[in-house]
């Protein structure tokens, strides 16, 4: 009714809403998504983990994905820089951790920075991944780190005696804050389990890493979530290609005969009499250097197989845009086709690429694995009389990506020289954008000179002069 009294006086009808992405008209009315809460947003977030693993196993372009985010994001592994107050504390810091990282996996297997490697696969895989913080009094420092698939820990559900709630086998107080997990010994994909009831575990022990998208979120999700339909989609689209290719060719070529006369048999290439029945009749076989005689009126006709459809690679490549760009990750990266790419292109792209990488490594591994085993380390070396107690700032820990590579190697180099001799960046923090400890290379430098020293070798040639950048002289109006 308001509508039409609006209608009649000239003026517009009110609409539902400002927002036409908010609409429920003729083009959105089927377009209800499932509104939900970010701790009840992953129901089904078994099958979709099972589903981005069987992709992992069997898409290319997911497996690539996964090995070049792990690659790219951890490399050589993101290592520790002690803060401590003293020179003598940092460097004790130093060869104690190394001494250790090489054997603090609990199942004997890699180093520490293997453990980063492995676990930002499995995240990157599954959506997430768990770690147990495990006394070892075996060794030296009595802490070992143990890596399990987020499979250990069920989707249980239940409310506490004391309170406490359980949600997706996350133990949370009355506040909210994670006080326990609940988790299975075994994994749940092994046969033959007897007796694999989660048990509790708290969560002072317990590493679970994964990339929260929304606020209050409890598990991860696979990256490969907002692509996977595509990329199975893509994936049978090209085997559908392949297989039509393959019959195709199966039609070599067809021979035509004139009808057959009564009074005399057909003789076939093989010199034989042909039979009645076509399906019974000797194909001619063609091979290298064959000079085939064939009967009197027979004739050879060769097929000619469709090639690939038209627009077939320019389909493709548009489709593995879509996917690099929702995993943000540059498309030449993804698929190894640097076509139609200059160096200037690469560099913005490696440039956001970096920022991607930088912010997954901040924000998620260094606060929810690194610093955790770190603050977890220097309370058992400390106990164990590996390090000495009364220092306060033992935790303070300066977290080192793996350096990444020089696009342009030597005015990469200038450029940081410039911004070293300008005082816009110290030598400290420019070693470290690259991967390396200005303190563990003095050390190096040191022991090489006073080496050379000792065995009466030339010293080193001096650093090569920079070449300052030349002025613009000024253009005439």
């Amino acid at each position: 009714m308001l509508e039409r009294l609006l209608s009649r006086l000239g003026r517009p009808a009110p609409r539902a809403s400002a927002h036409e992405a908010a609409g429920t008209g003729r083009r959105l009315r089927g377009w209800l998504p499932w509104d939900t809460s970010p701790r009840r947003e992953h129901m089904r977030l078994a099958l979709l983990r099972a589903r981005a693993r069987d992709a992992c196993r069997n898409n290319a372009i997911a497996r690539a994905a996964i090995d070049r985010m792990t690659s790219d994001f951890i490399g050589t592994g993101v290592s520790p820089k002690p803060l401590a107050d003293t020179e003598d504390m940092r460097m004790q810091l130093i060869d104690t951790w190394e001494a250790w990282s090489l054997e603090c996996d609990a199942d004997g297997q890699t180093d520490f920075y293997g453990l980063q490697t492995l676990a930002m696969r499995s995240m990157s895989e599954s959506g997430e991944v768990l770690g147990l913080l495990e006394p070892d009094e075996a060794t030296g420092i009595p802490l070992k780190i143990r890596l399990i698939e987020s499979d250990h820990l069920p989707f249980k559900n239940e409310m506490l005696k004391n309170g406490n709630r359980i949600i997706d086998g996350i133990e949370l107080d009355r506040r909210g804050r994670r006080v326990a997990y609940w988790l299975h010994p075994n994994h749940p994909g092994d046969h033959n389990l007897i007796n694999n009831d989660p048990v509790r575990v708290d969560a002072k022990r317990v590493l679970h890493l994964f990339e929260s998208t929304r606020p209050g979120q409890l598990r991860g999700v696979p990256v490969l979530a907002p692509v996977l339909v595509r990329l199975k989609d893509l994936d049978e689209f090209d085997d559908a290609q392949l297989i039509r290719q393959k019959i195709a060719n199966l039609f070599v070529g067809f021979i035509t005969r004139p009808a057959p006369d009564a009074a005399t048999a057909p003789i076939g290439p093989d010199g034989q009499p042909l039979s009645d029945d076509l399906s019974e009749q000797p194909a001619l076989e063609f091979e290298p250097g064959l000079l085939q005689e064939l009967a009197e009126g027979e004739d050879v006709t060769f097929s000619e197989p469709p090639g690939a459809p038209s627009g077939y690679r320019d389909f493709t490549r548009a489709q593995l845009h879509i996917v690099s760009a929702a995993l943000g990750m540059p498309y030449p990266f993804l698929t190894g086709d640097y076509s139609d790419v200059n160096d200037r292109v690469v560099r913005v792209a490696i440039n956001e690429y970096k920022r991607r990488a930088m912010s997954l490594i901040r924000n998620v591994l260094v606060p929810k694995f690194c610093d955790p085993i770190r603050r977890a380390w220097v309370d058992a070396a400390v106990l164990s009389g590996a390090l000495p107690t009364g220092h306060r700032t033992l935790k303070l820990t300066r977290w080192t990506p793996h350096g990444w590579a020089y696009i342009q190697p030597v005015q990469d180099i200038q450029a940081d020289v410039l911004a070293i001799n300008n005082k816009l960046k110290s030598r400290s923090e420019a070693m470290l954008e690259r991967g390396y400890d200005a303190e563990m290379i003095d050390r190096e430098i040191a022991a090489d000179l006073a080496r050379e020293k000792a065995l009466g070798l030339p010293p080193s040639p001096g650093a090569a002069p920079i070449i300052q950048p030349a002025e613009t002289p000024p253009q005439e109006p």
